[in-house]
């Protein structure tokens, strides 16, 4: 396996619009851009565009409909309710040691989407943080993560070395509830390869997940990459 091969133009589009469809923005049934608008925005000739839409066709993402155009079909994906255990405390409890490297921590307004999604005003201060979570210096999880500036105003680098949820709770003096979770088939991009060296034609797993507070108020909106091959995707289900 080569590791560092780079990924086809035609296979970036493909995973780029199956993001779109997967994240919602493009909708079930949604016509999406044609060859030639979508040729436009990706710089690439309508050949290429098709290749990557045909193989969406056949995936079952994308149904073509004769001088109608191109529509969304039933997106693929699991919506899943969980309790609440830690990155950490699962590692922890395999007997491994967890430890992450923090690649991003920076203050940034909150879009529409995120402000939605924290439950906040549009424009607030929130936190972006982006870190890759390790077992025994195994890359297991990349992390990407939205918290309320304002909730949590003495968050810092040397408390996401170590479990955020443990932080969240002695911070709030709130037990965290449940996370509710959308699990989403992707190809990994080039960034993902470059952190897990994972193989570039072989599906992982994308979770966008939101935490509750017992309390009824989100704690954090993340979005979790997993490195499938070592890292396996296991949840209990809510009574």
């Amino acid at each position: 396996m080569n590791n560092q091969k780079k990924i086809a133009k035609y296979k970036m589009i493909e995973n780029d619009i199956l993001g779109k469809i997967n994240s919602g923005f493009y909708s079930k049934e949604q016509l999406i851009p044609t060859e030639q608008e979508l040729a436009k925005e990706y710089d690439v000739s309508r050949v290429t565009v098709r290749q990557a839409t045909n193989n969406l066709v056949a995936k079952g993402y994308l149904i073509r409909n004769q001088g109608s155009g191109t529509f969304v079909a039933e997106p693929s994906h699991i919506n899943r309710t969980t309790n609440i255990k830690s990155f950490t405390d699962e590692m922890s409890g395999l007997n491994k040691k967890v430890s992450s490297d923090i690649l991003t921590f920076k203050i940034v307004p909150a879009t529409e989407f995120v402000s939605n999604k924290l439950n906040i005003n549009g424009g607030s201060s929130v936190y972006y943080i982006e870190r890759l979570r390790k077992a025994d210096d195994e890359p297991m999880m990349l992390e990407m993560t939205y918290m309320s500036v304002a909730d949590y105003p003495d968050l810092s680098y040397e408390k996401l070395q170590q479990s955020r949820y443990n932080y969240i709770e002695q911070t709030r003096k709130v037990s965290l509830d449940y996370s509710h979770q959308v699990v989403v088939p992707i190809m990994p991009s080039e960034e993902i390869i470059h952190h897990f060296q994972c193989d570039p034609e072989q599906p992982i797993l994308k979770v966008l997940n939101s935490t509750y507070l017992a309390n009824g108020e989100i704690a954090d909106y993340s979005v979790l990459i997993l490195n499938s091959s070592k890292y396996q995707y296991q949840s209990i289900k809510l009574k």
